[in-house]
């Protein structure tokens, strides 16, 4: 249904920094994975040809668990090396050769760590994306510059932030102040950086000497590869969300924004429908891809391509008294969808939903979480049943 953006859509999409090295690598990677395997050729899978929803669940729960023992296994060997080397040799060579020793144990072991935890996560991406159909590699022609599923993937298992996007005008940091988002930036490479060395040697430091000393350092073994095991949970929890919600937005501008449907819409109600994507990116303060993914589709079959603020929620809301009865409904299903699809209710759309929802709060609500909790938890299937968008209240 949709069609491909014109390059005069395409200036309105813009990262803004290029893709860092880390991403580059894990989308090579990414991309060698498919080749070797043999699916870069397929198409991708609809949601209809997809496994049960008990069955989606269960591998991708499998495949979650299986990278996450592996995590903690890496975690906790590569812990063990440096705890054995510490109180091998301390205390028993020179102190300056010591620290040398060890110094090169502990870089070498957190370099190995990292590594692995890197590789675990592309694997572990990829046997997901496998599981849920998409089989593509190529760049999307609804996102442009270097922002294709692999690349989405590649910043989930890497930990990489999602780069900041400029579409349409669109701002969803607009409510976060600078201080904040400097602060949310430090936190996160703060995590990435010594989140491992935290959990390894800092109790060791503050337990003392002698036998406490010993008895905490080889407690940090079962921590850290605890830490690992759920670093890869989390990896992979994200991966499915992308993914699920992925495939939704096809779904939903293929499935359901028919030509005989889009003819129904008036003009107002095709900007509104934007609006209504936009302004949950604006509420929901971050860039997720999925959210992403979904306003560029509808802005291509939609042909919008204008920068006219399509981020103002109280432009939005006068859109919903001037469109018809059914319109608004229609209207308040994007909405509710759009809400959930980055897996999370933030402050500001629990506190500005209502305003949309009037009367419908309690319905739209309960719909908005029940999708939320559905893609989150990889009921593929019964999610696509909520997605459903027609002129009909609920």
């Amino acid at each position: 249904m949709s069609t491909p953006p014109d390059d005069s859509k395409k200036t309105l999409y813009a990262r803004s920094e290029e893709p860092g090295f880390l991403e580059v690598l894990g989308v090579k990677y990414y991309r060698y994975m498919s080749k070797k395997s043999g699916i870069a050729g397929l198409r991708d899978l609809t949601i209809d040809e997809l496994p049960a929803d008990i069955t989606l669940q269960t591998l991708a729960s499998n495949i979650t668990a299986f990278a996450a023992i592996i995590a903690f296994a890496i975690g906790a060997l590569t812990t063990f090396v440096t705890v054995w080397v510490e109180l091998t040799y301390h205390g028993t060579m020179e102190s300056t050769a010591y620290y040398l020793l060890y110094g090169s144990v502990l870089a070498g072991m957190l370099f190995v760590e990292l590594a692995v935890l890197y590789w675990l996560g592309l694997k572990t991406v990829f046997s997901l994306a496998c599981l849920t159909g998409h089989n593509q590699i190529l760049e999307e022609s609804c996102l442009p510059v270097d922002d294709s599923v692999p690349n989405m993937l590649a910043r989930a298992a890497l930990e990489v932030p999602d780069p900041i996007i400029h579409y349409l005008g669109i701002d969803p940091l607009r409510h976060l102040s600078k201080s904040k988002l400097f602060l949310v930036a430090a936190l996160y490479k703060a995590k990435v950086i010594l989140s491992s060395m935290l959990v390894k040697y800092l109790m060791i430091r503050i337990a003392g000497k002698g036998e406490a000393r010993a008895t905490f350092s080889w407690v940090a073994i079962p921590i850290t590869g605890l830490w690992d095991a759920f670093t890869l949970y989390k990896v992979a929890h994200e991966a499915r969300l992308r993914l699920f919600g992925h495939k939704l937005a096809e779904h939903i501008v293929t499935n359901i924004l028919t030509d005989d449907m889009i003819a129904r819409l008036s003009p107002i109600a095709r900007e509104g429908a934007v609006r209504a994507v936009a302004t949950m990116m604006v509420l929901a303060q971050n860039y997720h891809p999925n959210v992403l993914v979904l306003l560029i589709k509808l802005c291509n079959t939609f042909e919008i391509n204008e920068n006219s603020e399509y981020d103002n929620w109280e432009d939005f809301l006068s859109i919903l008294d001037q469109v018809s009865a059914p319109e608004r409904y229609f209207l308040l299903d994007l909405l509710s969808v759009s809400a959930a699809f980055d897996g999370h209710l933030s402050r500001l759309e629990k506190h500005h939903l209502p305003e949309a929802f009037k009367e419908l709060t309690d319905v739209y609500m309960h719909r908005t979480n029940q999708l939320k909790d559905m893609l989150v938890s990889g009921q593929l299937h019964a999610a696509k049943e909520l997605c459903t968008l027609d002129f009909n209240p609920g």
